[in-house]
């Protein structure tokens, strides 16, 4: 009798821990793929191009007859994003909306228009995953604020020691200009002119007449040019195209902190409650 109830007792045992290590490998749902914080500030903070893990049964991208396709990871910025987000509570007192891919680009680019984000249908659930709840921040921000800035972070190779602006040529940023002027983009209380003013190369200048093109290549995606203040979200929304060499291990805790420094100047200037 007492070695049927030792018998029962192993069994039962196995049974939990099967379950447990069954649990552990369950594949995460589409929500658990993207990081999303709800925020009480003007501030929406997306970083799509950051994420490692792969997507449950969906293949990798091949991109056959897709222009620009690109699956390289914008490495850390995942990390430069939410380092962002904590120290804007600290100097803010309030929480940004955040949304952050866990998913890595190469079975889905977020910030493409669905038809060139992925290429398998059972890709559509996470595609939302990200997109939903950054189209709920828009609302909430516009709903609460009147106005707001969606910062979309990524990484660039091209000049390592630079940051690239990505607003269309200010498309994106249109209230932002039509009630401040140029200057909101590109001046002293600006997230780039701030930025500039702490050493870091801009491109463009903040001293380039307004006329002045960005750099194609990074003169702003899908994400800025769904969002931006030219479409009925109303959020000015700017892409920034951080160098290589500001997003090390070593490197993007300081550069997080550089730019809510700049973002808390901005939020003073234009995004303060009247």
């Amino acid at each position: 009798m007492r070695h049927l109830r030792f018998t029962w007792l192993f069994l039962g045992i196995a049974a939990a821990l099967g379950s447990l290590v069954s649990a552990q490998k369950s594949p995460p749902s589409p929500a658990e793929l993207v990081i999303v914080r709800k925020g009480t500030l003007p501030i929406i903070i997306s970083a799509p191009h950051g994420g490692r893990v792969a997507v449950p049964g969906v293949p990798e991208r091949k991109g056959v007859g897709i222009e620009q396709f690109v699956t390289v990871r914008d490495q850390n910025t995942d990390l430069l994003a939410e380092s962002l987000a904590d120290e804007l509570e600290k100097q803010l007192g309030g929480k940004p909306w955040v949304v952050i891919a866990r998913f890595d680009r190469s079975f889905i680019d977020a910030n493409r228009p669905p038809e060139r984000s992925y290429e398998n249908a059972a890709a559509k659930p996470v595609y939302d995953a990200y997109h939903d709840p950054l189209i709920a921040a828009c609302k909430a921000v516009k709903t609460k604020h009147g106005r707001g800035l969606l910062l979309d972070v990524h990484g660039q190779g091209v000049h390592p020691n630079s940051i690239c602006r990505g607003t269309r040529n200010g498309k994106t940023v249109s209230l932002l200009v039509d009630r401040f002027g140029w200057p909101a983009l590109v001046g002293k209380n600006s997230v780039m002119g701030r930025l500039e003013k702490s050493g870091y190369r801009v491109l463009p200048k903040c001293d380039s007449p307004p006329e002045t093109k960005e750099e194609p290549k990074f003169a702003g995606g899908h994400m800025v040019g769904t969002y931006g203040s030219h479409t009925g979200y109303g959020i000015d929304a700017i892409q920034l195209e951080f160098g290589v060499n500001f997003r090390t291990r070593e490197a993007y805790p300081k550069m997080a902190k550089d730019l809510a420094d700049a973002v808390y100047a901005f939020h003073e200037a234009y995004l303060k409650d009247d």
